[in-house]
């Protein structure tokens, strides 16, 4: 039978796990927001020239 502690500390385990996670996603994805935008920029000046 598991211990109570160990329960907690199993459940904590995955509750990190999935946090890290989800940071790591945000991340990605505001990175690709971030060359889209710079794309975008510089496709604006391109055609502005």
């Amino acid at each position: 039978m598991i211990l109570k502690n160990e329960y907690k500390e199993f459940i904590q385990n995955i509750k990190s796990k999935i946090q890290s996670a989800q940071i790591k996603a945000h991340v990605k994805v505001n990175e690709e927001m971030l060359r889209l935008y710079w794309d975008m920029a510089s496709m604006i000046v391109e055609k502005q020239k």
